[in-house]
């Protein structure tokens, strides 16, 4: 096996503020780019809760989103070009500033590169849009009796037209972490979640625009609303959001990140399902999520030198992506398939779609060198899907059960 690192390549090699892109590196991490457009008042859009570790060449892999995706998309709605060396050695040149973000005729190799998990081929250099900063930035945060007012809350904000920037929920035992760390924000701990809410655009439409967001906090009983324009008073109430990942190891040493995404009519019966797996697995579970785009990120805390533990913690993820897909959702929005979920992409596809992945990847690949193993199941592995239906199944009827007062065995 050989491994090829490209962190030392971090270099940004041209901005061009003017047409709105900028050309880089993969090794380029996500916010120092942002923070060199600083003096030009321009920024790169995607921003993962990781953007101050994470690089550019990692979120073209994955298609990474971030806090601000409800408005601003996807890492592949912000690539516009990529230079790739492919496993027999030759460079292709997908995209370009030139002609857009996307051929105007012809296959969209880009597109299908981005997200693609390096099955495919290595990235050298990557053009990525950049835009201006907006004019005004007013960030909120609410705090809810219950996750499922929080919920209710974000309905109310996009039944009522508005786009926000950002919709973040944290849930109780998410809070208490954060605000016992170094990541403390001043989250009131007695609340059962705290909704974070971005709103940017000319200053003088967001006064309503916020007023609206508020009616719609206060329709669903928000215990406390702060609102905040100062920058310092903004990055403190995003401090708790930003590190809340970093925030578990306060509750144990390892943490399973699981990443899926519901139609968001159904967050709130998705997470009393999901908190009934956590229950009745005894395993550490708590929430924080992208609660406008419904990509769910349920955290569970363990200790990974427990070998009891740590076949509870998979089994509890399994049956929470499992039911996910049976929500009418995915197993991942934005965090991959790699090996973790290779026993969960047939839940979503059938042998005929994975068979024709396969053939598109050996268009790339066809000696299996660039990562291989990782995305797609061997063939021989998409039989076993067929015993998730079930699963699914016996979730529903525990809940059931539980819901009726039974016991859920």
């Amino acid at each position: 096996m050989v491994v090829i690192e490209t962190a030392r390549m971090k270099k940004v090699l041209a901005v061009e503020p003017e047409d709105g892109f900028a050309v880089v590196q993969p090794g380029v991490v996500n916010l120092a780019l942002t923070k060199g457009l600083a003096a030009q008042r321009m920024h790169y859009a995607p921003d993962p809760s990781s953007q101050a570790v994470c690089t550019i060449g990692g979120n073209l892999a994955e298609n990474a989103g971030g806090p601000h995706c409800f408005k601003y998309g996807m890492t592949t709605d912000h690539v516009l070009g990529a230079t790739v060396v492919l496993p027999d050695a030759s460079v292709a040149r997908l995209g370009g500033p030139a002609g857009g973000p996307r051929s105007p005729a012809g296959l969209d190799l880009l597109g299908l590169f981005t997200g693609s998990e390096g099955t495919f081929g290595i990235a050298t250099e990557i053009v990525v849009r950049i835009q201006p900063d907006p004019e005004a930035v007013r960030t909120l945060l609410a705090s809810f009796k219950s996750v499922e007012a929080a919920c209710g809350a974000v309905s109310s904000i996009v039944a009522a037209g508005l786009v926000p920037a950002a919709m973040e929920i944290l849930d109780q035992a998410t809070i208490r972490a954060v605000e016992a760390s170094v990541f403390r924000a001043g989250y009131p701990q007695d609340a059962g979640a705290v909704l974070l809410v971005e709103i940017d655009g000319l200053a003088e439409a967001l006064d309503d625009e916020a007023e609206r967001i508020e009616a719609a906090f206060r329709e669903h009983h928000a215990l406390r609303i702060e609102s905040a324009t100062d920058p310092a008073e903004r990055l403190r109430l995003w401090k708790g959001r930003k590190g809340a990942f970093g925030a578990m190891g306060r509750l144990k040493p390892d943490l399973y990140v699981l990443d899926g995404v519901v139609p968001r009519s159904r967050l709130v019966e998705t997470l009393r399902e999901i908190t009934a797996i956590g229950k009745r697995h005894g395993v550490t579970l708590t929430n924080v999520f992208h609660a406008g785009d419904g990509n769910l990120h349920p955290n569970i805390s363990f200790d990974g030198r427990d070998a009891e533990e740590r076949a509870r913690v998979v089994a509890a993820g399994h049956e929470i992506l499992a039911l996910c897909v049976a929500m009418g959702g995915s197993i991942s929005g934005e965090h991959g398939v790699g090996s973790e979920k290779l026993d969960h992409v047939g839940l979503m596809f059938t042998p005929d779609d994975l068979e024709v992945m396969h053939r598109v990847r050996r268009s790339f690949d066809p000696d299996d060198r660039c990562n291989p193993g990782k995305a797609l199941p061997a063939r021989a592995a998409c039989g076993e899907v067929a015993k998730w239906p079930k699963i699914v199944k016996r979730v529903m009827d525990a809940e059931a059960r539980l819901e009726s007062g039974g016991d859920a065995r």
